[in-house]
């Protein structure tokens, strides 16, 4: 069993992984114990993490930081990743809103 994230119930869960995996690998069905939705994701940043699974682990991110702070309104999540092709670093940023549940991305 795995501690991750669930970005839909808002809290941490145990996830099963496949076939006694020590990792999950990204091969194995996300779904979250408790509500049955795909909206599971890591608790700790994956460099790897792109597109959806990245943005899923940044609101999860922004959830915890409402969490533990108390904080409310826009919370903002910055994850620094090298562009392998430019090898230049840019930054995503993540601005969630903790009343609707909505989010925007950015980079810079």
């Amino acid at each position: 069993m795995a501690k991750m994230w669930c970005i839909s119930c808002q809290k941490e869960v145990e996830h099963c992984l496949v076939y006694g995996e020590e990792r999950c690998e990204c091969n194995c069905n996300h779904n979250c114990v408790v509500c049955g939705r795909n909206t599971l994701t890591s608790i700790t940043v994956n460099l790897g993490d792109t597109g959806y699974s990245e943005i899923k682990q940044m609101v999860g991110e922004a959830q915890r930081i409402a969490q533990r702070t108390g904080r409310t309104g826009d919370i903002e999540v910055l994850k620094e990743n090298r562009n392998f092709v430019s090898g230049e670093f840019e930054t995503k940023i993540l601005v969630y809103n903790t009343y609707s549940g909505s989010y925007r991305v950015g980079r810079q």
